[in-house]
């Protein structure tokens, strides 16, 4: 009885899911079942709440495949193009049912401007002339 207690305890802990997000290939067969299973199953305030698809994440413009070798492991791709490089790429890339292509042209544009600011915020000594100065924004 304490194992059905402790079941039934997680089980009203997790649901009703807030959100489920599934890839676009899984709308056809996988969610519609899902939501079909829910339905059938359990009463309606255990219903799932929502479902939200998205569609694949290419690399440039090639979709990503272990047998094709072109994936990119996040955490190698940090460090080739740093985290914030990888945020403007991804950003980028797009959100929404169409396939998202991450583009190293594109990663690579982003680092390079995110260097030429911080060069000319911090390195160029651009912060240290005005320092003491009375410059205001509009100068």
């Amino acid at each position: 009885m304490e194992t059905l207690a402790k079941l039934k305890q997680e089980f009203a802990y997790w649901y009703p899911v807030d959100l489920r997000a599934s890839g676009k290939d899984l709308i056809p067969n996988h969610l519609i079942f899902w939501v079909y299973n829910h339905v059938a199953i359990f009463p309606e305030k255990y219903w799932p709440k929502s479902v939200r698809t998205n569609g694949h994440l290419l690399r440039d413009k090639e979709k990503m495949s272990k047998s094709k070798g072109n994936f990119l492991i996040l955490h190698d791709a940090v460090e080739m193009f740093s985290a914030d490089g990888m945020r403007f790429a991804l950003a980028d890339a797009g959100d929404s049912l169409e396939d998202a292509n991450f583009s190293e042209d594109t990663v690579n544009n982003a680092v390079l401007k995110l260097y030429s600011q911080y060069h000319w915020i911090v390195v160029s000594n651009f912060s240290t002339e005005i320092q003491g100065s009375n410059l205001f924004f509009f100068d």
